[in-house]
């Protein structure tokens, strides 16, 4: 599979093999999960179908602790869109044995954070993802760029200071628009959906921060978990987004590029602000409220895995098994010709 990964005229086929790896690694994670931390659910409110698994969206969602990942690519199995997830993180997290070089063949997307080093990385890896007629897209990004600890609340509202912010949320950090605006802009006009997710967890009050009571050592060892994962959706047109390059008839949108980043912050800044209400009345009320109140779909999903699930881990645990056992004895034989060779 590698050299069908470093070749661009043979990545259709290679994309066609590894969705299937990847949707297979979800479903492990969902068996996993159900496994450790039984009991768990997903309680879904908002457009909670107007997520599709045949079109290439955007999603963007607000992150509190590391378990986040893997509840979200847990919820894209849901909505059938694990198979096509693709995540925009870190630089480090390449560096991490098995899962960074795992990352790698799933064509996430890394960022040093300095975004003219990153720019050119991204529009590569987008412009593929957007040229891909074949397969969907299911883009994550965290647009605060980090974790909501305590040290980065700091920093965020020092930033805020600096910046003559007048408002900081309580409930999350101020969110990074540039790393956004370039993926909405380089994939339009084939993505023209973005789904905003605000995640909150059971167990805990307002005046506690998520990562210091879900630390990922307490979820998975210590069975200190959240056993209700609140996720609310809202649903927004990407050509409709200030910014956005696209505009109302298919024109394009002739302004300076700085007008329009300055437009999508202040966009990006008042959802943010929506999605700090939101995470506060569900810390009073233990629900998600919509922009329209409380009066919202809602759906709660037990996180189970399927008949389905089982069989697709059972038969890539067993593949990988043999692939294994064909892996070293090849190695063996190897070695004991060359052995013969030298030695006679």
């Amino acid at each position: 599979m590698l050299p069908l990964r470093l070749f661009t005229v043979f990545h259709w086929f290679y994309r066609s093999h590894i969705r299937q790896v990847q949707a297979a690694y979800i479903s492990f994670l969902l068996v996993l999960t159900s496994l450790m931390l039984p009991g768990s659910k997903f309680m879904l409110s908002g457009d909670v179908d107007g997520m599709r698994s045949n079109v290439k969206q955007v999603v963007i969602a607000n992150h509190q602790i590391y378990p986040d990942w893997f509840y979200l690519f847990i919820f894209a199995r849901f909505k059938k869109c694990h198979a096509d997830v693709k995540v925009i993180l870190i630089q480090i997290l390449s560096r991490l044995p098995i899962f960074g070089q795992g990352m790698w063949f799933f064509e996430f997307i890394f960022m040093a954070q300095r975004f003219e080093k990153d720019k050119g990385n991204m529009a590569h890896y987008l412009t593929v993802a957007k040229r891909d007629t074949l397969n969907p897209l299911w883009l994550l990004l965290f647009p605060e760029g980090t974790l909501n600890t305590p040290g980065n609340i700091e920093k965020s509202k020092a930033f805020a200071k600096k910046m003559n912010i007048n408002s900081h949320p309580n409930h999350c950090i101020l969110p990074k628009s540039t790393g956004l605006f370039f993926s909405l802009n380089t994939l339009a006009p084939e993505v023209t959906d973005l789904f905003d997710l605000t995640v909150g967890y059971s167990g805990l009050d307002g005046t506690q921060i998520p990562y210091d009571a879900y630390l990922i050592d307490k979820v998975f060892f210590a069975k200190e978990y959240p056993r209700e994962i609140h996720i609310h959706i809202e649903k927004y047109n990407a050509k409709r987004i200030p910014g956005v390059e696209v505009v109302d008839g298919g024109d394009v949108n002739t302004e300076k590029e700085e007008v329009k980043k300055a437009k999508f912050e202040e966009w990006l800044r008042g959802v943010w602000a929506e999605k700090d209400e939101r995470l506060a009345k569900f810390y009073q009320k233990g629900l998600m409220s919509g922009r329209g109140g409380d009066d919202v779909k809602r759906i709660e999903i037990p996180l189970v895995p399927s008949a389905q699930d089982w069989i697709t881990v059972s038969l890539f645990f067993g593949l990988g098994y043999l692939l294994t056992r064909v892996y070293i004895s090849g190695i063996y034989v190897a070695i004991s010709a060359l052995s013969a060779l030298i030695w006679g």
